[in-house]
Parts: structure tokens; C-alpha cells; sequence
């Protein structure tokens, strides 16, 4: 009886445990790099991002303005990226500062819910 009541207790305690780490499991996400070069009127730009988390598994962008010349893009179409990494290219068509406002989530794994992140970049464009 007390052999049985130790099993009992101790299925318990692991079914506990095992709950609560999953409520306590927070994903570290980081955006790198934390901000972006400065660009040049008219001269090609090109810059990586990374994040370092699990998988991403969606996420949004929006460039102001609109009409700024760069773009974003998943780099996870080449064999040797990764679906965390992201690249901004193209040539400024305008002076001053261009925002890029990306946000996402990421998977939901067996230990650790799904987590959101937002980053905003500024890159100032220079004559």
C-alpha cells in the first residue's frame, strides 16, 4: 500500500512539473542586427537581418514610404539561409529616413508556446 502510494505521489509531482514548465517557458527572440547602416541617394543598399529563435513561422512587413526604393525579403528561397533571415535591398529613391516596421511569430514547440516579436529599423538616407 505505501509502495503504491509513493508511485501515485510521485506521477503527480512529474505531471506538475512537466505542466509548469511549459507555463514558464518564454523564447528569447533577437533581432540582429539591433539597427541598420545608413544609406546613400541613388546607391545600391543591401542588409541582412537575423533572428535568433526557433522557426519563424509568419511575419509582416511595411516600409515608409512606400515609394523609398528598398525591399524586403525572405531569404529562405537559397539553399544556405535559413528561414530566420531576412535581406533589405535595393536603391533609395528618396532623402531622409526610411522606417522599416517588421513584426512575426514564431512556432509553437512542445516545451515553449508561440512568441511574437516586433522590431522597427530607421535608415537614413544621405545625399
Amino acid at each position: 500500500m505505501k509502495r503504491s502510494r509513493y508511485y501515485l505521489i510521485l506521477i503527480i509531482n512529474l505531471f506538475l512539473v512537466f505542466s509548469l514548465m511549459g507555463c514558464f517557458c518564454r523564447q528569447k527572440i533577437e533581432v540582429l542586427p539591433k539597427s541598420l547602416p545608413n544609406a546613400a541617394f541613388g546607391k545600391p543598399y543591401y542588409a541582412e537581418i537575423n533572428i535568433n529563435v526557433g522557426v519563424v513561422r509568419s511575419d509582416s512587413y511595411h516600409i515608409k514610404p512606400k515609394n523609398s526604393g528598398l525591399e524586403l525579403s525572405p531569404s529562405y528561397f537559397d539553399w544556405n539561409n535559413s528561414y530566420n533571415d531576412f535581406t533589405i535591398k535595393g536603391t533609395p529613391k528618396v532623402n531622409g529616413t526610411i522606417s522599416i516596421e517588421f513584426t512575426g511569430t514564431t512556432y509553437v514547440t512542445m516545451r515553449c508556446p508561440a512568441s511574437q516579436f516586433k522590431k522597427i529599423y530607421t535608415i537614413k538616407v544621405e545625399e
